[in-house]
């Protein structure tokens, strides 16, 4: 792996530590019953509309796909 490589992932992991603790806070306001796959399609829908990058709402949006394909299948997350 490349020294830019590394770099770049280093600063994905020190991100996703407050865009955690954000969502966190953001779940735990919503009422019990939300159905959180619902939320997460919207949340990806609005970032899609905040961002320049469509190529990394993309990866979200198959990665919401996969889950609710797996969701119908039965598996519990």
């Amino acid at each position: 792996m490349s020294a830019e490589q590394s770099e770049a992932i280093e600063l994905v992991r020190s991100a996703a530590i407050p865009i955690s603790i954000e969502i966190d806070v953001m779940v735990a306001a919503l009422p019990a019953n939300v159905d959180l796959t619902e939320i997460a399609g919207d949340l990806v829908a609005v970032l899609a509309s905040k961002t320049d990058h469509p190529e990394f709402i993309a990866i979200f949006t198959e990665a919401l796909a996969a889950r609710q394909a797996l969701t119908e299948l039965g598996v519990k997350f």
